[in-house]
């Protein structure tokens, strides 16, 4: 399996964002989003303003911690995000209002980065993956799927086959 690459913006302060697409499921179509890979950050987070139009609500609440703020954050399927040629379907993903200099952004957590195989590159300004690496992932099977719910415990959504 190769590796699909992405190139790092340049435009942006911090070296960690890159452009993506996410799926509108209003207009049918993909929008272009910021994304922020944040390995300090276990869920995905999007804002509030535009889950809806990325996703289905899956029914609850809870108090999230971002960047030392507590927000009250809900959690939402997304559709599909589509990060170079790579094409995740049903990402949890928690939607707060969160404030700072990634308020437009998605935060993507280690609930998806965890599901790649990595190699960025400060001198080529680019990061480099493949979804579905060697099995020596910690569950690697749609580990995107996986989020914690407002009781704490660790839930894991499996394709039914």
């Amino acid at each position: 399996m190769t590796y699909s690459t992405v190139a790092l913006s340049k435009r942006f302060e911090h070296r960690y964002k890159f452009y993506a697409n996410i799926y509108n499921i209003l207009k049918k179509d993909f929008e272009d989003v910021t994304v922020f890979l944040d390995t300090g950050c276990f869920n995905t987070l999007i804002p509030r303003l535009l889950a809806k139009q990325w996703g289905r609500s899956l029914g609850f609440k809870m108090n999230y911690s971002l960047g030392g703020s507590l927000i009250e954050a809900e959690a939402f399927s997304i559709d599909k995000i589509m990060i170079a040629d790579v094409v995740l379907e049903r990402v949890v993903a928690f939607a707060g209002d969160y404030k700072g200099g990634h308020e437009d952004d998605i935060i993507l957590g280690t609930n998806v980065i965890n599901n790649w195989e990595m190699i960025i590159s400060k001198k080529e300004h680019t990061f480099q993956f493949r979804e579905n690496p060697t099995d020596s992932l910690p569950n690697k099977a749609n580990i995107y799927q996986n989020y914690f719910n407002k009781e704490g415990n660790y839930i894991c959504i499996q394709d039914r086959q």
